[in-house]
């Protein structure tokens, strides 16, 4: 587990774009499919960075 672990800079670049992304999702006037888009991209760099661990350098170091 040890090598999948993200550096700070990177949680916190990962949390500014999650929140961008939500609030994106949330305010700009866009289509259903890409309020759909950006709400899985927001989740899923918030939950990585709240976690520390990336997933897809586990699947590519597997």
């Amino acid at each position: 587990m040890k090598g999948f672990v993200m550096s700070g800079t990177e949680e916190r670049i990962r949390l500014a774009i999650g929140s961008a992304a939500a609030a994106a999702a949330i305010f700009a006037p866009l289509s259903y499919k890409w309020k759909g888009v950006l709400t899985g991209v927001a989740a899923g760099s918030i939950l990585t960075a709240v976690y520390g661990v990336s997933p897809v350098r586990r699947f590519l170091r597997a």
